[in-house]
């Protein structure tokens, strides 16, 4: 009997640890202990039979052992500004055409007073006959109308681009005839259009060609091989070419026209002999 109430007796005092346990847990999960430290988690024991929860305190950790907290300095940054990139619409224009630059015309060369004297004329070139002789002859003026023979830069030997005057320049009205001042035979017909335009050629019995050129399109009434008489409408006169005005450009040729050993001659002299019907 005695030792079946101790039995009891430690059952009691058991179950009263554990209900004591039950209805007074910790308020917090970590305490001190009696040197400072702190005590470890609580563990969680559930008693089964009883419905109870026992919390066990877990031996604390002693100060020594403990390990610094080292804190970090937080440096804090500012984001970067972000960078705004406005586009911008570019429109492009057509692009204009520019006009061609236009040459001015060149001014048209003054027109000399009617049977205006003009500086001395050139010597007659040997081997050909005289204008004198010429006037004998029966040779008449190329141009059939009121005419001039303008200033010096219509003369021949006069200079041009890239080369000299050949001939000499009649300033006429156009449409005036053009014709043979001595009978022979047509040697060619043609057109130059940057240079003489439309043109006769002639060779004469006396061994001197003439060239008529800047006809008016469409006039020349002759053709090569064709012989011709003194006075004979060859064209009209024009200004096609590289003229800048109605003019006959007239040349004379010694050897030939445009032959090899060819080579032409200062016309003024007969021009003028046959515009006073004497040998001047």
């Amino acid at each position: 009997m005695g030792h079946a109430r101790k039995l009891t007796l430690s059952a009691v005092m058991i179950v009263l640890g554990a209900a004591v346990l039950i209805a007074s847990p910790p308020a917090r999960s970590q305490e001190l202990d009696h040197t400072g430290g702190t005590l470890g988690p609580i563990a969680v024991i559930s008693t089964r039979g009883t419905g109870g929860t026992v919390y066990v305190a877990v031996s604390p950790t002693p100060r020594s052992e403990r390990r610094p907290v080292t804190r970090r300095p937080v440096t804090r940054t500012r984001p970067a500004a972000r960078r705004t990139v406005t586009r911008r619409r570019v429109t492009r224009r057509p692009a204009r055409p520019r006009p061609a630059p236009t040459k001015p015309a060149p001014k048209p060369a003054p027109e000399a007073p009617p049977g205006a004297a003009l500086a001395p004329p050139a010597e007659v070139s040997p081997g050909a006959p005289s204008p004198a002789q010429t006037v004998a002859e029966g040779a008449l003026f190329p141009v059939s109308g009121t005419h001039s023979f303008g200033g010096p830069e219509n003369r021949f030997g006069a200079g041009r681009a890239g080369h000299l005057h050949e001939g000499q320049d009649i300033l006429a009205a156009e449409g005036l005839p053009d014709v043979a001042p001595m009978a022979g035979t047509i040697i060619t017909t043609g057109n130059q259009p940057g240079a003489a335009g439309w043109y006769v050629a002639e060779h004469t019995p006396d061994a001197l060609d003439f060239f008529f050129a800047h006809c008016e399109a469409g006039s020349i009434a002759v053709h090569a091989g064709q012989s011709v008489t003194a006075g004979q409408e060859l064209c009209l006169l024009g200004q096609t070419g590289d003229a800048t005005g109605p003019h006959l450009h007239f040349e004379m040729w010694l050897g030939g026209w445009r032959a090899p050993g060819g080579h032409s001659i200062d016309p003024l002299p007969y021009l003028e002999a046959w515009d006073h019907g004497s040998g001047g």
